[in-house]
């Protein structure tokens, strides 16, 4: 029983965190002018998807760890089918986001023709598309289901031998790659990135400025940190969790690939601070309040 309890109090506050940070970041975005562009098509894309993940788990499988609600679990494979294929959904806005930034750093001549806003939502759809109907051949079709488990009170693959075949090809292998190569391509941007904005300083004469090197910082944690969080959350669930003998550490481990997605709102806020200044209110001048209030009078 106390175990339970346990378990069920990290994963409310876990997607709970997530939830709002991933609704600081979507709100940052809406009200950025910057992010009116493709990269901030992919970005609202990205933490929606993180949004949804983490509601899945705080409103279903929450309830779920609590108590044996014979209905939720009957059906809970319909609830897993649907939360994987957002989560692949968010793996691939990853890939999209990492292949945006390459192709302003490396092929700036075609990137305003290769990702307009309207072709930039067109690849968004087609992830949409793709993800789903991948999902629902192999986790449902095929009958290799993501239901819940209640010895490992999270969502999890059943142990067949045809899902595990399945689930280690399209799923761990398959997620692996992305990953490993949207976290490259990212390092090779930033040290792209960077090395551009010093070969234009030098030449102008100049010296690179302690805001552009703090940017570029910014741009290395938060490609190192969201691409590690990932992978490890991934690594997490097939290389340690099934050889963890602690049911709540299993569970820690068999649901860190949610648990990162959820965090990934906090990565972005901490790495980005122009992010973070759009979302503080703002303060009325004096001057401003006596105006008002003056009006008010009239």
């Amino acid at each position: 029983m106390q175990q339970k309890i346990i378990v069920a109090l990290i994963t409310f506050l876990v997607t709970s965190f997530g939830i709002v940070s991933n609704s600081l970041v979507f709100i940052a975005t809406r009200k950025m002018s910057s992010m009116n562009s493709s990269f901030g098509v992919i970005t609202k894309n990205q933490v929606t998807c993180n949004f949804i993940v983490s509601s899945v788990y705080l409103f279903y499988i929450s309830p779920l760890q609590i108590s044996n609600i014979k209905l939720m679990l009957d059906y809970s494979h319909f609830i897993g089918v649907f939360d994987i294929t957002v989560y692949e959904n968010s793996n691939l806005s990853h890939f999209l986001i990492a292949s945006n930034r390459f192709c302003a750093v490396f092929l700036p001549f075609y990137y305003d023709n290769v990702f307009t806003i309207f072709s930039t939502k067109v690849y968004r759809n087609v992830i949409w598309v793709t993800a789903t109907v991948w999902c629902i051949v192999f986790y449902e079709v095929v009958e290799c289901h993501l239901a819940y488990n209640v010895e490992a009170w999270s969502l999890v693959f059943l142990d067949t031998e045809v899902g595990a075949k399945v689930t280690w090809y399209t799923d761990f292998t398959l997620n692996t790659f992305f990953v490993v190569l949207t976290f490259t391509t990212n390092l090779l941007t930033a040290f792209k990135a960077g090395r551009n904005s010093r070969m234009m300083t030098n030449a102008a004469g100049l010296q690179t400025s302690k805001l552009q090197k703090q940017r570029e910082l910014n741009f290395l944690k938060q490609t190192f940190f969201t691409g590690l969080s990932v992978l490890f959350g991934h690594v997490a669930y097939y290389l340690i969790a099934p050889f963890v003998s602690n049911s709540v550490l299993m569970f820690c481990f068999g649901s860190l690939y949610v648990f990162m997605h959820c965090v990934e709102g906090a990565i972005i806020l901490a790495s980005n601070p122009e992010m973070r200044s759009v979302l503080k209110p703002r303060k009325t001048s004096p001057s401003t309040s006596a105006n008002v209030i003056l009006i008010i009078r009239k």
